[in-house]
């Protein structure tokens, strides 16, 4: 069994300072309960299929993937 030590060997006594917290928001809940990433949903598209070829083939040389691409250009298409 441990002693405590007159210097307080056990740690300092809490600071009874207040901690300024900002209040959550649920879209703030939701992205740290996914492991910081927001809910996601399917968008299903048709496109010709050789857009889809050269999509594809760009994404595959700067080793992105498509799911990516795309919403960085819809994000900036659609702005908040």
């Amino acid at each position: 069994m441990s002693q405590q030590t007159a210097n307080g060997s056990w740690g300092a006594r809490p600071s009874k300072k207040r901690i300024e917290t900002v209040p959550a928001t649920v879209a703030t809940l939701d992205k740290f309960v996914n492991g910081g990433q927001e809910e996601t949903a399917r968008l299903n598209v048709e496109v010709p299929k050789a857009l889809r070829a050269r999509v594809k083939a760009r994404c595959a040389m700067e080793g992105r993937e498509i799911k990516d691409v795309v919403t960085e250009l819809l994000q900036q298409r659609f702005p908040e």
